[in-house]
């Protein structure tokens, strides 16, 4: 990518003394293409990276909206309010800044064995469908994610007691994170 971009400034560079000087309008036209070329190379990057954490099963979806059943939504802190999963283990944490909670982050943290991994690509919507189940010593979790090529995602968490709720946010590798995980309350 590096070499593409030398080679363009330097083409850039040299093309007024080749020929007259481009006109204001064509060198707007040129940087406007370049522009979208290395904007098609990111987001090229960027689905390859995302299938390669869903394909791997590792990465963290940094919550920055959560929605209950009812369908009220609340912004929170992505730092303490995410959903990991590590290849056989996962983590799902709510929190809040108002309160300190029960693993000292102002919620819950349930830590898990991660069961029944599956995930589908569908090229209509460039996304990957994401299912799989987090066992812990409170009860099984069904968690249901939808993660997009540009690493926007969205998963509903479901479980044994009445409710549901749903995280959105982003997908980013574990090393990259920059979640807190709190105290493991179950």
């Amino acid at each position: 990518m590096k070499q593409i971009l030398f080679i363009l400034t330097v083409i850039l560079i040299s093309l007024p003394s080749f020929s007259q000087e481009l006109s204001k309008k064509e060198k707007k036209q040129l940087e406007k293409e370049l522009k979208k070329e290395q904007q098609a190379e990111q987001a090229a990057m960027k689905a390859q990276l995302v299938g390669l954490m869903v394909e791997h099963q590792r990465f963290v979806l940094e919550a920055d909206r959560l929605r209950d059943k009812r369908g009220n939504t609340v912004n929170v802190s992505s730092t303490i309010n995410f959903i990991a999963v590590d290849s056989i283990s996962g983590v799902l944490q709510v929190g809040s800044n108002a309160y300190v909670g029960l693993n000292g982050v102002g919620g819950i943290t349930v830590t898990g064995p991660v069961a029944g991994y599956e995930f589908t690509f569908n090229e209509k919507s460039s996304s990957y469908n994401v299912n799989y189940y987090l066992r812990s010593s409170v009860g099984s979790y069904d968690v249901r994610m939808v993660v997009y090529s540009d690493g926007r995602a969205d998963a509903t968490v479901s479980s044994n007691w009445p409710g549901k709720l749903n995280y959105q946010g982003y997908v980013v590798p574990p090393a990259a994170s920059r979640v807190y995980k709190g105290t493991s309350s179950y």
